[in-house]
């Protein structure tokens, strides 16, 4: 099934607008969810399925069939993506159930188990256990790209070289905006242009304003110089960062970064303990490397929470262990009682 050009104001996708603009707000912060919420829509216009001007007819068969739809193209092969998927759309039938135009098509069912039969069924991979890489290995990874990146030489470089060279373009990218912005590899691979200030010196991100470092500044624009040279043209303020770089050799897959990153790791002879016996290695230990580093730095666990787009029960169960008060007691007690005596009272007390 292909997916029409050129798509009628019919009920659903002005529904769609309504909710964009009604909860603007919230979006701005979570281009995850209308990405899925958009995919959606999409689907429910394509030639076989024409549900988009029938919202009375869309049920929970019609959910699962769309992720069957955008399983089978390749887009969503995950739980953590199909979750995602259902967390938009969830959202979504929150809203239009609030406002009356169309009732909660989840409300009788059993969510958690509804996608456990969705794994299930099409196969889709178990989210990677929780794990971290050295901070040692990633430096070593990041050096040997950028000495990989400068040495390349494009006018003699043949078809598999540049796309080697493509690849770890968007990975020195990709890992460097995970170091920056601790956020899931969904949130990252879905960064516009327009998320951007002017010369690339901050990144809006879960809501939070971030500084980038004026090296991935420099990388950003030498990235997108290199794109606009094979695209034919600029990147535009809607345009998907990653999408864009990659446009000129297709379609851009986010699951391709963990096989890419392991490509590099063999490439550069690193974490070789972690690449025996597999194909793929995952780029998620990344973020939570960065995580625990904030953890263990008694950054506020709100602040992480916020930046990382995870909830601070997912936070300390995750990144605090059972003995963490323990072993940073001096360190906590030493920030406690520094923030009190920061206060204006502190003087006459």
């Amino acid at each position: 099934m292909q997916l029409r050009g050129e798509m009628r104001m019919d009920v659903m996708l002005k529904f769609k607008n309504e909710f964009f603009e009604e909860r603007k707000d919230l979006l701005s912060k979570n281009h995850v969810y209308r990405n899925h919420i958009t995919k959606f829509i999409k689907y429910l216009s394509l030639p076989d399925v024409q549900l988009s001007n029938a919202p009375a007819r869309i049920n929970i068969n019609v959910i699962e069939e769309c992720i069957r739809y955008y399983h089978n193209e390749g887009e969503l092969n995950s739980r953590s993506t199909m979750e995602s998927h259902l967390e938009s759309v969830k959202s979504f039938y929150d809203y239009l159930s609030e406002t009356g135009k169309a009732t909660d098509i989840f409300s009788n069912y059993n969510y958690s188990k509804f996608k456990d039969e969705i794994v299930e069924k099409y196969s889709l991979l178990e989210p990677v256990e929780r794990g971290s890489y050295k901070c040692e290995d990633i430096k070593t990874i990041l050096i040997e790209l950028d000495k990989a990146i400068d040495n390349f030489q494009d006018e003699v470089a043949g078809v598999r070289e540049e796309e080697r060279h493509l690849q770890r373009i968007i990975l020195r990218l990709f890992i460097k905006l995970t170091l920056i912005a601790p956020a899931k590899r969904s949130v990252i691979t879905s960064i516009k242009k327009s998320d951007f200030t002017e010369e690339y010196k901050k990144l809006l991100i879960n809501g939070i304003d971030v500084n980038i470092p004026c090296g991935l500044s420099r990388d950003l624009c030498a990235a997108l110089k290199y794109a606009e040279s094979k695209n034919k043209g600029s990147i535009k303020e809607e345009d998907n960062l990653f999408e864009y770089l990659y446009k000129y050799k297709g379609k851009f897959r986010v699951e391709s970064l963990n096989t890419w990153f392991y490509n590099i790791a063999q490439d550069f002879g690193v974490m070789e303990d972690m690449c025996k016996g597999k194909k793929t290695l995952a780029v998620e230990p990344i973020k939570n490397m960065v995580i625990q580093m904030m953890v263990d730095n008694l950054i506020n666990p709100v602040f992480i929470s916020k930046i990382a787009g995870l909830t601070l029960t997912m936070i300390e169960a995750t990144y605090y262990p059972k003995d963490w008060s323990a072993k940073r007691e001096e360190d906590i007690n030493k920030c406690i009682n520094k923030s009190i005596a920061q206060n204006d009272y502190y003087c006459y007390v």
